[in-house]
């Protein structure tokens, strides 16, 4: 667990920040059946994706399915199970895309016991 949330804390100190219209454009990429809505796999796709147009690297699928299952159960507010372009530009708008800070918040609690 340690050397988990050590991961999760490198991962998020070279995070870095994109712009929502970034963000949305990816979105609609991954939107390929034009349902306005992506599914679990697609927002870990997502989450890659933006790694790769910040830092240029991708954090370790574990790290990524993590944050992953994270950021859905925060963007999915109605809780149908998928995550729409209102949801989630909601989210970016109010407080950018920071889910590495977020989860590294919340599994810092559980290591520090």
């Amino acid at each position: 667990m340690n050397s988990f949330g050590n991961e999760l804390l490198r991962e998020t100190l070279r995070s870095s920040r994109m712009a929502t219209e970034d963000v949305r454009k990816l979105f609609q990429q991954l939107d390929t059946d034009g349902s306005n809505a992506l599914e679990k796999d697609e927002i870990m796709e997502l989450l890659g994706r933006i790694e790769d147009m910040t830092t240029g690297e991708r954090s370790s699928e574990d790290v990524r399915r993590y944050v992953t299952d994270y950021l859905f159960a925060t963007l999915d507010s109605d809780k149908n199970g998928t995550v729409d372009l209102a949801e989630l530009e909601e989210y970016v708008s109010t407080y950018g895309l920071v889910a590495n800070l977020n989860v590294v918040s919340a599994a810092a609690s559980p290591v520090e016991r």
